[in-house]
């Protein structure tokens, strides 16, 4: 197992040197970092451990806080390569496998959405990456939602897109309707990862795990969120009704609602749209009205 080498300055995090899964393709770097005796696989883009290696230890010249995206329960952050590419175009992106998922170490036992906010946690600290806009998928959000409301001072944004689930879809029936009618939607690259992420997790596990988010009420922690948040919703999911978006944007004090054209997981087409929203949310200051709390925008 490869140990843990800088790469970046403190905020921009760190990477092993002898990462050498995946190197390059299409784009993306990939291999294991350390959390703890885990090892977390991580996928960034090939320019930015590029960039890293050419810095000699002066930083890795990103403007902004470093980018955690986060995969949803049961996937890995394969899912998640359109974002990579879209937003590592610019600034620093991480893209961690949860333990248990993807490529990443297994645990003993299935961690709830506490045990996978306290992993996430740890390998940020581990990996020196003390504070992060943390952009989040599916039931990825109740992970990062966990995360920001235990740990505020780790999330310094917090980016909800599909967050799930709503109430009134966590009976494994609707649920399962609601992926059917979703189908139609889905990217047919992203429904391979999918396939391949339940091989990596196996069945038992991933359902295990779905089945403790289930039994995570997310409304109850979002009043909770002290980072400022943006919800997005995909016009064509059938996971997350309008409804449901809306009243995650306001339960969480500070938020704004956006939506975008796409389905639950952005293929590459809706992660071009979904850019430039989190790009203008992350980086740009925030609006003097939302600043001193309460405002919110609807963007489209």
């Amino acid at each position: 197992r490869s140990q843990p080498g800088r790469i970046g300055t403190a905020n921009c995090g760190y990477l092993p040197h002898g990462m050498r899964v995946a190197m390059g393709r299409n784009g993306i770097f990939s291999g294991w970092t350390r959390a703890g005796s885990q090892r977390v696989y991580v996928r960034v883009t090939t320019a930015m451990k590029e960039r890293a290696a050419s810095s000699n230890g002066d930083g890795l010249g990103y403007e902004g806080p470093p980018i955690v995206l986060v995969h949803g329960i049961g996937a890995s952050s394969r899912s998640l390569k359109p974002i990579i590419h879209t937003l590592g175009e610019e600034h620093a992106v991480y893209a961690p496998d949860l333990p248990g998922f993807g490529l990443s170490d297994f645990p003993t036992h299935p961690l709830d959405v506490p045990g996978l906010a306290e992993a996430l946690r740890r390998w940020m600290l581990d990996n020196q990456i003390v504070s992060a806009a943390v952009v989040a998928v599916s039931s990825g959000c109740q992970v990062a939602v966990d995360l920001a409301t235990r740990y505020p001072e780790l999330v310094e944004r917090l980016v909800l897109y599909g967050p799930t689930i709503d109430p009134a879809g966590r009976g494994p029936l609707r649920l399962a309707s609601r992926w059917a009618r979703g189908a139609v939607f889905a990217s047919p690259t992203l429904a391979a990862h999918q396939v391949h992420d339940l091989i990596d997790a196996g069945p038992w596990r991933a359902v295990r795990s779905l089945r403790m988010a289930l039994d995570d009420p997310i409304e109850s922690k979002l009043p909770e969120v002290e980072a400022p948040t943006l919800v997005i919703r995909g016009r064509h999911d059938q996971l997350v009704p309008r409804s449901w978006a809306e009243r995650v944007a306001e339960l969480i004090p500070e938020a704004e609602l956006a939506s975008v054209r796409g389905g639950h997981i952005p293929g590459p087409r809706a992660a071009a749209r979904l850019a430039p929203l989190i790009e203008r949310f992350v980086f740009e200051p925030l609006d003097e009205p939302a600043a001193q709390g309460g405002a919110r925008a609807s963007r489209s």
